[in-house]
Order: C-alpha cells, then sequence, then structure tokens
C-alpha cells in the first residue's frame, strides 16, 4: 500500500514519527510531505525520517490568502511526486492539507483520509466564513474523516455542518486519539509520591507562547499564594516569545527550564505535585497523558481536545480558561485527593499507546482501498 501524507504540522511537532515508524514497520510504503514557508527558522524543525520530504515553497505573507498559499504548495506537490501512483493520501488537517488531498482526489480519483484540528474549526470555520463551502465539500469527498476527540467532534457538528449534510458526514467520521511516545510507558516510575511538598509544586509544559497561557497560570499562582500557601511554578519548553518569558520570570516562584529530553522532562515531573496546562485552542495535548505517566494529576482546559477523555475530578479537573477561581478550586481538589488521583493517572494513561492507534489507521486503510 503506497499511502502519501500531507502534514504541515509535522514542522512543529515530532508527535507524527510515532506513527509514521509503525506504518513502516506494518509494510506501508509512505511518504510525507511537509510544506512550509520559505523562512522558517531550522532550529524548530521538527520533522525527521527518510520518508519525509520538507519543502519550503511560500512566503509566510499568503497564509493571509488561502487560494494562493496553497495552488503554490499543489504545484510543487505536483513536481515532486507521481500523484497517481499512490493508493491514499492521509491529510493531517482539514482545511490547509485537505484541500491539497481533495485537488488530488479530483484530479486522480486518489481516496484521502482527512483530520479535522481545532485550528479547521476555531479559525476557518468560526472566523472564514467565506471558506465554510470549500470546508464542507473536502468533507463531503473524504473516504474517511478523523477527530482527536469527542469535544471536536461535537463543536464541528453542533455548529458547521449542516441538516442535510450531517448523516452522510458522520457515517465516515469517527474519533481517534494520538498517542504518547513509548518512552513514557516504559519508563513509568514504580513508586509515585503520593504526598504533595511545601511549597506545592506545579509544572507546566509547552512552547512559550501565547496560546499555552504560561501567563495566566503565573497570575492565578500570585493569587494562590497569597490566599492559600507557597507555591511553585516549573516551566518546561522552547522560548517562542522573548516577552512572554521576561514577564514569567518577573513572578520569583516561576522557574524555567527551557527546552528538554524526554528522559530530563521525565525526572523533572517526578519531582512535581500536578501538571497545569490550560492552553487554548488544544487539538489533543500530549503532555496531559506524558504527565500522567509519570504519577501527575492533570489539571487542563475545559471543552478543549483533552477534556473529553475522562469524567472530570477522576484524573484531575478541567477549568475554565478564564477563571482563576476555578483554577485555584482544582489545586485544592487534587491535594485533597491526592494519593487516589496518583493512581489513576499511572493506570489510565494506557489508552494514548501508538501501536493500536497505529493498528486502527491500518485497518481504515485498508477498508477504504477494499472499497475502492
Amino acid at each position: 500500500m503506497k499511502v502519501l501524507h500531507i502534514n504541515s504540522y509535522f514542522s512543529t511537532s515530532g508527535l507524527f514519527k510515532n506513527l509514521y515508524d509503525r506504518q513502516v514497520s506494518q509494510g506501508l510504503d509512505i511518504e510525507v510531505y511537509v510544506p512550509i514557508p520559505y523562512d522558517y527558522p531550522a532550529e524548530r524543525l521538527a520533522a525527521s525520517g527518510d520518508y519525509t520530504f520538507v519543502d519550503r515553497n511560500h512566503p509566510r505573507i499568503s497564509r493571509y490568502i488561502f487560494h494562493w498559499k496553497h495552488y503554490l504548495i499543489l504545484n510543487q506537490l505536483n513536481k515532486h511526486y507521481e500523484l497517481p501512483s499512490y493508493d491514499l493520501v492521509h491529510a493531517h488537517s482539514l482545511f490547509s492539507n485537505g484541500w491539497l488531498a481533495w485537488r488530488i482526489f479530483k484530479k486522480y480519483r486518489v481516496p484521502y483520509v482527512v483530520a479535522v484540528r481545532n485550528t479547521d474549526i476555531r479559525t476557518f470555520f468560526e472566523k472564514m466564513p467565506w471558506l465554510r463551502s470549500t470546508g464542507l465539500r473536502i468533507l463531503s469527498d473524504a473516504s474517511e474523516i478523523i477527530l482527536i476527540s469527542q469535544n471536536s467532534y461535537d463543536e464541528l457538528f453542533e455548529k458547521y455542518i449542516p441538516k442535510r449534510l450531517q448523516k452522510e458526514i458522520q457515517s465516515k467520521t469517527r474519533v481517534l486519539t494520538n498517542g504518547i511516545d513509548d518512552f513514557w510507558h516504559n519508563h513509568q516510575p514504580a513508586q509515585p509520591h503520593t504526598q504533595v511538598h511545601q511549597p506545592l509544586r506545579i509544572v507546566t509544559t509547552g512552547k512559550v507562547s501565547a496560546i499555552k497561557r504560561f501567563e495566566h497560570l503565573a497570575k492565578t499562582l500570585d493569587i494562590y499564594q497569597e490566599n492559600v500557601g507557597p507555591v511553585e511554578l516549573h516551566v518546561i519548553g522552547p522560548n517562542w516569545d522573548d516577552q512572554i518569558l521576561t514577564r514569567l520570570e518577573k513572578h520569583p516562584f516561576v522557574h524555567y527550564h527551557g527546552a528538554k529530553t524526554m528522559p530530563e522532562i521525565a525526572n523533572i515531573y517526578r519531582q512535581m505535585d500536578i501538571f497545569a496546562l490550560v492552553s487554548h485552542p488544544e487539538t489533543f495535548g500530549l503532555v496531559y497523558p506524558e504527565a500522567m505517566s509519570q504519577g501527575l494529576p492533570v489539571i487542563y482546559t475545559k471543552n478543549e481536545g483533552f477534556d473529553s477523555f475522562f469524567e472530570n475530578y477522576y484524573i484531575g479537573v478541567s477549568v475554565q480558561r478564564e477563571d482563576p477561581q476555578e483554577l485555584m478550586v482544582a489545586i485544592d481538589h487534587i491535594v485533597d485527593h491526592y494519593e487516589e488521583l496518583v493512581e489513576r493517572t499511572q493506570k489510565n494513561c494506557r489508552f494514548f499507546n501508538w501501536d493500536d492507534i497505529a493498528q486502527k489507521y491500518l485497518t481504515i486503510y485498508q477498508e477504504i482501498l477494499k472499497e475502492k
């Protein structure tokens, strides 16, 4: 089976390599196409693998003119690949990557799988109504549609899929989560600590950028310190915004660790008490189950991707992103129920296993080609 992945998000996140390497092991002949702007910083590039082609093919300003940008990319796709030779295309977003897969389908009748991300819902469908009909056409012609969380599924169908198309599109749509690297499953602590430290240690992980909302977390913990007790906030991740980092480091309780390897992150997690990230938007949030694997209860954003996987209070607490009071109540709940939450977090990270997910994708591909 010959599969072309179109995945601009592979430029910023290495998580997809877990799927691609397994597909190679399954015997699939895969290529991964990663279109990026001319000036994309090389040090931020996450894409890797012999199957990957990173293509600098459009000016950054083209992001504001959808069809200009994507015709530039499509032109390069046609030059680099013998597109009719593929059995299947897997597009990792609805609008940007999915439009390319749709154009390939229209010209060569190569079937495609398309993923719908939070950016597709919150940016394209919500803020660019002139592109909604394009999104619906891409969904209608797709062989299979993947959403990463139930929350995203519900939002898509409740707000943006007209009633006349709901039955057709729902019939080929499923929720299929991402997984976490095998490292996290294979390096769980045998006996995570079951008593919180003093001061309370909270950790968060991600790129230092506006959507991770680290400043909001720090300001809330400032209030927590004044009203409840001492706390530390440990921030792990590359610095993508000097101004945000400068403001963060003005809080004396904030400790910035910078970018770290998985073993280094695991070592830090084992010294912490709670993982908290109230980012927005968030399609999945692999950092939550990674933290769970090390025995950390988690605080996550209500109605974002991760919120749909577990009942609230089961492995942590979901909070409204703009409500400092909710976040403080969540911290108190976790502290009061710490031992039972720690036990549940480690047990339930097993649901995010790439071996199982890769097998599900293989089954999807086989079913599409059987129908073809």
